[in-house]
């Protein structure tokens, strides 16, 4: 029997994934034209070939194997979004103008012994100090009350995917820039490096907060995971400030901030303090008081 109640659920559910679709498609295409600007700023081909890959796979993913369940269009949404395409310009730029002058700073010294060493092991040296300073920048931007006024920004995210870490306050994303890259430059590491590991960063980056339900076990206490740093955002008392780790858990090993329970997972994410919904409400958080989440949803 002919019902319209049925039809009328069955119209609106395609137009729904079919506006899905197309959002999604919209979405990657202007991602890609503002990483086509990074790598045109760059001046390496490669960035763009590298991101333009990550998103592609990445996003696909999230809806085939989800950690949370949570629809494409979730709350948000938008806001994320413009961290994304406008957050980038504005803490990256400036890195692009200034690293370059920094360069006669250089210890020439040091800088001719990475030279001479072989690729491979200059690729790894370069690894472990950045890994060194990005927990240390990391574990300040918690510890510091004013580093963590900014830094609370990302983790606002409750809606925890590829898109939603890359919330980020632009002078957050300019300490970390400046933390890892100064040191690295002055201690005779080439802009080249920093690129190359800024693309990978990028990657890996997206890829840890995502959205994906897979378990890489082997890696545990080798590598940081999807799950690892789940557990970085997650707003269970134990698993607070722990998992600072970009890609080597063996610092939190070594200074005690190492968490990874087993056959777990966190039951949800976000902070205690009110955060505005809206991207611009974000970006002038950090220089109002803070209040407690409660207040927030009072108002």
């Amino acid at each position: 029997m002919f019902n319209p109640t049925t039809l009328a659920r069955t119209v609106s559910s395609l137009f729904a994934n079919r506006l899905a679709m197309t959002l999604s498609s919209a979405i990657i295409a202007c991602l890609l034209l503002f990483y086509t600007y990074q790598a045109w700023q760059s001046g390496d081909p490669g960035v763009f070939a590298f991101f333009a890959l990550g998103l592609c796979v990445l996003v696909p993913l999230e809806r085939l194997m989800p950690r949370h369940a949570q629809p494409f269009l979730r709350p948000h949404f938008v806001t994320d979004l413009m961290h994304v395409l406008l957050t980038g310009l504005l803490a990256y730029m400036p890195v692009a103008l200034i690293f370059p002058l920094l360069q006669p700073l250089r210890i020439d010294a040091t800088h001719e012994f990475i030279q001479s060493l072989p690729l491979f092991a200059q690729a790894i040296s370069a690894l472990i100090v950045q890994e060194f300073l990005i927990y240390w920048g990391h574990r300040f931007s918690h510890e510091m009350p004013i580093l963590w006024r900014f830094h609370a920004v990302h983790h606002s995210v409750i809606y925890l995917d590829w898109l939603g870490g890359e919330r980020r306050h632009p002078l957050d994303a300019l300490f970390m820039s400046f933390c890892v890259g100064v040191p690295m430059l002055i201690t005779g590491f080439d802009l080249v490096d920093l690129l190359l590991l800024g693309v990978f960063n990028a990657l890996w980056d997206m890829t840890i907060h995502a959205n994906l339900g897979w378990r890489l076990k082997f890696l545990d206490g080798i590598w940081v995971t999807t799950e690892y740093h789940h557990w970085h955002h997650a707003d269970d008392l134990e698993a607070r400030d722990k998992n600072y780790a970009g890609a080597l858990p063996v610092f939190d090993w070594l200074f005690g901030t190492y968490h990874l329970p087993p056959n777990q997972k966190p039951a949800g994410y976000g902070i205690d303090s009110a955060m505005p919904d809206d991207y611009f409400g974000q970006l002038l958080q950090p220089f109002r008081p803070m209040r407690p989440k409660a207040q927030q949803d009072d108002t």
